[in-house]
């Protein structure tokens, strides 16, 4: 999928977000677990965690 398809970062808007894929502790694939924001200096990112939806901007700590 190209970037055109991504949806534009309202935050910064220079960046798009793109999805990110992970596994669960069943190491079953999730598609789309996470958005982040491909501008380095903007660090936006929409995260799903057991159910919740969190987003805001990636600190020093989180961006391990």
């Amino acid at each position: 999928m190209s970037s055109e398809h991504f949806p534009k970062c309202l935050k910064c808007e220079k960046g798009v977000l793109v999805p990110l894929s992970d596994f669960s502790n069943n190491a079953v694939a999730i598609k789309y677990k996470a958005w982040a924001c491909t501008n380095k200096d903007c660090r936006f990112f929409v995260v799903l965690r057991g159910g919740d939806v969190y987003y805001g901007t990636a600190t020093s700590e989180a961006a391990r």
